[in-house]
């Protein structure tokens, strides 16, 4: 395997791990914002910014956990192909 197409292999692991990152914070910090809204007295939640903060979660974890399983896919298979090259 030549170098270039481990380096492109890294480039798509790191940009699914920083994807992976991004969709989970995202969906915290909107549970976050939920809780504090909700605290500081927050009783209408129907208009504005809030109808997509409240279903952000709903396709931010999801998206997440799919992003995770394409990044340990791609790692393996990664993993694998290098360990047949170093071992032939």
């Amino acid at each position: 395997m030549t170098n270039h197409s481990t380096e492109r292999d890294l480039r798509i692991e790191r940009v699914l791990a920083y994807l992976v990152a991004f969709s989970i914070a995202l969906a915290v910090l909107s549970f976050v914002a939920v809780v504090v809204a909700t605290a500081l007295g927050q009783t209408e939640f129907d208009n504005g910014v809030w109808p997509a903060v409240i279903t952000m979660p709903q396709f931010a974890l999801p998206l997440g956990v799919v992003f995770i399983i394409t990044l340990v896919v791609l790692n393996g298979r990664r993993r694998q192909r290098e360990y047949r090259n170093g071992h032939n």
